[in-house]
């Protein structure tokens, strides 16, 4: 089960690290993808900042925490994701919420859950 855990995580931390660089390094693109509009430098400048570097920061740490044995690293990340999914039903509240959502909160939900569970299933290294 350990080995799982690790595996899941290991593989969370990858998909972030690629959302983050697609974000970073192509920020015309990767909004286009969510159905955003980048119209000025600054825009694609935000999505480099507050979409990108925090996906990077977060798959970085990710893997950090695995291959450290430092699992408690985990819950911000973790944390991070469940105030993803609260802000995805502030938005289903407002109306801003459609059926392409699904398939993102959803992943933020098993994102969160495999974090929640290597936090407190995995040892630590001493």
């Amino acid at each position: 089960m350990v080995a799982s855990i690790k595996a899941a995580v290991m593989l969370i931390g990858g998909l972030f690290l690629l959302i983050g660089l697609a974000g970073m390094l192509s920020p015309e693109d990767f909004a286009s993808g969510l159905n955003l509009s980048v119209d000025n430098a600054e825009g694609a400048g935000s999505i480099r900042a507050m979409i990108g570097a925090h996906y990077v920061a977060m798959g970085g740490i990710c893997l950090y925490a695995i291959v450290r044995q430092k699992p408690i690293l985990l819950l911000p990340i973790a944390t991070i994701e469940i105030v993803m999914v609260l802000a995805r039903g502030i938005a289903a509240l407002n109306g801003e919420f459609a059926t392409a959502t699904f398939v993102p909160t959803g992943i933020e939900i098993v994102a969160a859950l495999i974090l929640l569970t290597a936090t407190s299933k995995l040892p630590s290294a001493r």
